[in-house]
């Protein structure tokens, strides 16, 4: 009915029980360290390549927007400009898309 209190230390055999739950040696610790660093810096370089490649986009389009401005006022008749500065901001704007859909997929696939 009652419980016995005792002042009895804990014994070898509970503490070699916490000490036998599995832990990696020393070399596979390492291992892991290092592999989670090399994915850490993978992630970083491909976000990186994905704000490089955003970037350069960016810059492409606005340089070769003006470009094709002129190309476009000098070679194309009036009447089918429009058309085709469209049709050419498409095709930089799908290239640059297909870079960063790359990019993204790769970096958040699970």
């Amino acid at each position: 009915m009652t419980e016995q209190a005792t002042d009895e230390p804990e014994t070898a055999e509970d503490e070699t029980d916490s000490e036998r739950s599995p832990t990696p040696h020393r070399g596979q610790r390492q291992r892991q360290t290092a592999e989670d660093r090399k994915d850490k810096l993978i992630g970083y370089l491909e976000i990186g390549a994905l704000a490089a490649l955003a970037l350069l986009g960016l810059v492409a389009l606005f340089g070769a927007y003006s470009s094709a401005l002129s190309a476009i006022d000098t070679w194309i008749a009036r009447e089918y400009q429009s058309i085709f500065e469209t049709v050419f901001n498409l095709v930089v704007l799908g290239l640059v898309g297909v870079g960063i859909s790359v990019l993204v997929r790769r970096r958040f696939e699970d």
